[in-house]
């Protein structure tokens, strides 16, 4: 898989895994992981509650 990125966010995620001392390629697949591991645990936290998934509150719901 190929992940298109604007430069700026390519310039930033360079900088990042330098300063960690890892290649910008492991720093994303990381990042990914971490987004999928997490949207997988909203969902089964979703229907665990009885719903459908996850969805957002209505704007101004917390007002």
């Amino acid at each position: 898989m190929d992940i298109a990125l604007d430069r700026d966010l390519e310039n930033r995620l360079r900088q990042v895994a330098a300063r960690l001392g890892k290649s910008p390629e492991d720093c994303a697949a990381a990042a990914i992981r971490t987004f999928v591991a997490d949207c997988e645990e909203a969902f089964a936290h979703g229907q665990r509650l009885g719903g459908e998934g996850v969805m957002r509150p209505p704007e101004g719901f917390y007002d």
